[in-house]
């Protein structure tokens, strides 16, 4: 079989062309709903205590410092 550059263009085509039935029915894709806002004010609650936690750690190891927020 010998290749030339129409040839797969042309069958690639044809494959695609043939492979819906007639009378399959439309899917309609539509876009998975947007998570973000949950997500993200969890991980800011998770980033939030772990920063408090880090806060107590350190002043247990040094009271006299203080952080300015």
């Amino acid at each position: 079989m010998y290749l030339t550059p129409g040839n797969t263009a042309v069958e690639n085509a044809r494959s695609l062309s043939q492979s819906a039935l007639p009378n399959a029915p439309q899917v309609y894709d539509e876009p998975a709903p947007r998570r973000t806002l949950p997500v993200r004010a969890r991980l800011s609650a998770v980033l939030r205590s772990a920063a408090e936690r880090e806060l107590r750690l350190a002043n247990r190891i040094d009271p006299t410092c203080t952080t300015t927020a």
